[in-house]
């Protein structure tokens, strides 16, 4: 068990290896550190998010409603779950106190990296939203794969980090948004658009 331990490991650094350092390019040496903090980007936060959602708002009303407050609920359960349980008990350094050669790309967070909590809230959101809105699922899980695919790129989490938190995110997305189609009233009907006659 130890060795297979020691390979998985290994393995994981192997990645981490290629992707932080092999696997680059210029332009992406721009795009990822901009994309893993979005969040903290004003114009994004107070500028398109804003006119994103008062259009949905507007478009889908008390149905866009529902889906923004499964989302948050979803979104906060990983968030909680991740920082506060799993990472105190895993204590899984970050790839810059692990010994290995790292390339840091922005700012470095917290003690422990397992798992990602950039992974696990974006699979989370994506999850919601896709099973809310199918013809979302794919665009949403495809952003999320990117911000997670950013997390190592930058130099912040392991491969296994974000794959955990992905995981996370997609099990707690998932039975957040199977709860919104069973009890907060969205239809098959309503989710392929087509009004009950």
């Amino acid at each position: 068990m130890a060795s297979l331990w020691s390979a998985l490991r290994s393995l994981d650094a192997g990645l981490f290896h290629r992707i932080n350092q092999v696997w680059t390019h210029p332009w992406l040496d721009s795009f990822f550190p901009w994309l893993t903090e979005l969040n903290h980007n004003r114009i994004a936060v107070w500028g398109a998010l804003p006119v994103v959602l008062a259009w949905w708002l507007y478009s889908k009303r008390g149905r866009a409603v529902k889906v923004i407050l499964a989302m948050v609920v979803a979104v906060g359960v990983c968030d909680a779950v991740a920082s506060r349980f799993i990472k105190p008990y895993v204590h899984r350094d970050r790839p810059t106190r692990s010994g290995i050669s790292v390339t840091l790309r922005t700012h470095l967070p917290g003690t422990y990296g397992f798992p990602s909590n950039h992974a696990c809230n974006t699979f989370a959101g994506a999850t919601v939203l896709g099973l809310a809105e199918p013809a979302m699922l794919w665009p949403a899980m495809a952003a999320a794969a990117l911000v997670a695919y950013s997390r190592v790129y930058v130099g912040v989490h392991f491969p296994a980090d974000v794959a955990a938190g992905a995981l996370l995110g997609l099990l707690v997305g998932g039975a957040v948004g199977a709860g919104l189609l069973m009890f907060g009233g969205l239809s098959r009907s309503s989710r392929s658009g087509k009004k009950k006659s």
